[in-house]
């Protein structure tokens, strides 16, 4: 067998170019003229591309068997991959989740219950390398009242809860925020500064129009609720309401919220017999 080098020339018996003696054109091939097989690459390409168009199932078939018999290859080539297109793979994998939403869900479930020892070790080791990377997060969660903040405010997980319930205490404590606002403080600095009649009379304003709003609402079912606190989180926003009467419906929202939670946990112990008609829609 002679030796492949940059002066020798071999002809594809396919598409009969001449083309340089190298592994850039060629397969490698035992036996052939120059280490080389007799056809180019592109030739062979075209030809495999050809039989599994045309025999979908063979070639399926074959994939499966070759990825069996070579875990180490495949495990390298999908990590090669990964590694030179992290964008695509992350948009696949985001795309995936959405798609096949109960199966990513048993899937992790399944790999959380196999590997919980390995995971919580793992996190527990990021947190002690990472602790501001961590604190930022959990910065961030509780800006934006994420879900699993809320259910952690609530004392149970995500899974137990109605999506409503979870809505219904994010909007409770988006009003007590605003609360904590310059504006209600402002207020109660007004009711001990009674020497500014400015702020007296615009205190006053405030009492008036709040005397006219009627606190004894009735919600018949979830989404009631949730449309009144929006509503009534944009008055507090705007200034249009006084600390009372904010605390007041804030209350009522708890309570209710509360027994919504006792509702579910019912629900959820007796294996979902219990008919909750609060949570059903008109």
């Amino acid at each position: 067998m002679e030796a492949a080098n940059v002066e020798n020339t071999k002809i594809c018996t396919k598409c009969k170019i001449e083309m340089l003696a190298t592994k850039e054109f060629f397969y490698r091939k035992k036996g052939g003229k120059y280490g080389l097989d007799t056809k180019c690459k592109q030739c062979l390409k075209a030809i495999a591309k050809k039989y599994h168009k045309d025999n979908p199932e063979k070639h399926k078939e074959n994939r499966i068997k070759w990825k069996k018999n070579n875990p180490e290859k495949v495990k390298e080539s999908i990590e090669k991959w990964v590694k030179n297109n992290s964008e695509k793979h992350k948009e696949a994998k985001i795309k995936w989740g959405k798609d096949n939403f109960e199966k990513n869900k048993e899937k992790r479930k399944k790999h959380y219950k196999d590997n919980s020892k390995k995971i919580k070790e793992k996190r527990k080791k990021s947190y002690k390398n990472n602790p501001e990377k961590h604190k930022e997060k959990s910065r961030k969660q509780t800006k934006n009242l994420s879900d699993s903040y809320v259910a952690c405010l609530l004392k149970k997980p995500v899974k137990h809860l109605n999506p409503q319930v979870i809505e219904t205490r994010r909007l409770i404590i988006l009003i007590k925020r605003e609360l904590r606002k310059n504006n209600f403080k402002t207020l109660e600095t007004m009711q001990e500064d009674s020497t500014n009649k400015n702020n007296s009379e615009m205190e006053n304003n405030l009492k008036e129009n709040d005397n006219k709003r009627d606190l004894n609402f009735e919600v018949k079912n979830s989404d009631d609720l949730n449309k009144m606190l929006s509503g009534f989180l944009m008055d507090v926003r705007r200034g249009s309401v006084t600390h009372y009467s904010a605390n007041s419906i804030n209350l009522v929202a708890d309570k209710i919220n509360k027994n919504n939670l006792n509702q579910l946990e019912y629900k959820r112990l007796s294996g979902g017999d219990k008919k909750i008609d609060f949570f059903e829609k008109e």
